[in-house]
């Protein structure tokens, strides 16, 4: 009993030997056969964008998108591409070209020859091609009397975009002083209304062989969010001969009138005397040069 009961074991091992490659295999047609025999591909469509990039994602240019449709072992020649500018009607092409300010949305899909439709993409263009509109004004623009003292001058003006706003929503602004000595600087800020202002203290002295008067040049900028630039200036002067010209007016301010100080016509240094005969003798004194010509001194 033995002797068969292990001569039966040896005959199931060797059986169960035979059959394991043939299980095997059959495992194996039975896993192979669930696989699928064919892959489902669709298109993508992929886009790039040409333009000069400002600040803050705007185009300071125009810009042209292309749109590139692809698809694995399809040509891409039969791809077609269809996009849309700001949910307007849908247009077949591959090539869109956007030159004016503003935002404009694009969406765009593309579609193979057996119907498979791809998945959509979108993209924005922000365009601002226009610099800010900037404005500038001084009062006073002439310091006078030129006594060293410093005068308050105020600015103001506006700065504007429409497209993409005025950068923290201020300007800048510097002096230049002819004679490098009064340089101030600053930023100020621009209301909801666009409007802007600020003072500058600016030193009402010159030279006195400084001829054409000490110029005062404040220069301000405006940038928008896209980073482009605008910048206007006015000028404050200190004037060489103000005096003088008050002179002739009739109102002399150092006992000198326009005859006297510039060799005028003989009436206006006999006129000068006249009026100097009526506002005491030191004025008539002081056009002497009148009785040169005339007889202002006489009647003086």
């Amino acid at each position: 009993m033995r002797l068969l009961d292990w001569r039966q074991r040896g005959m199931q091992k060797r059986s169960a030997r035979r059959l394991a490659p043939e299980l095997a295999c059959l495992e194996g047609r039975a896993l192979m056969s669930t696989l699928p025999t064919t892959t489902s591909t669709v298109p993508t469509t992929t886009a790039d964008v040409m333009g000069h990039r400002g600040a803050n994602g705007y185009y300071t240019s125009p810009v042209t998108v292309n749109l590139s449709a692809n698809e694995a072992n399809v040509p891409s020649s039969s791809l077609s591409t269809e996009y849309s500018i700001n949910n307007g009607p849908p247009t077949a092409g591959n090539h869109i070209f956007l030159s004016q300010n503003g935002v404009d949305r694009i969406t765009f899909v593309s579609t193979d020859q057996s119907g498979n439709v791809g998945p959509a993409g979108s993209l924005t263009i922000r365009i601002d091609r226009t610099p800010p509109v900037l404005t500038v004004s001084a009062n006073p623009t002439t310091l006078w009397p030129p006594n060293h003292k410093f005068d308050t001058v105020h600015v103001s003006g506006m700065a504007f975009d429409r497209n993409s706003g005025i950068a923290g929503s201020e300007v800048c602004y510097f002096v230049r002083d002819e004679y490098g000595q009064v340089q101030p600087s600053g930023v100020a800020r621009v209301d909801e209304n666009g409007m802007y202002s600020f003072n500058v203290n600016l030193q009402a002295s010159r030279t006195g062989q400084d001829h054409d008067g000490r110029q005062y040049t404040i220069i301000v900028v405006a940038h928008n969010g896209a980073g482009e630039v605008s910048w206007r200036t006015a000028t404050v002067t200190v004037p060489h001969d103000q005096g003088h010209q008050v002179g002739y007016t009739g109102y002399p301010s150092n006992g000198y009138g326009w005859g006297g100080m510039v060799g005028g016509p003989v009436d206006d240094g006999g006129g000068q005397g006249n009026h100097g005969h009526g506002n005491g003798h030191q004025n008539g004194h002081g056009n002497g040069n009148g009785h040169g010509h005339g007889h202002g001194h006489g009647h003086g």
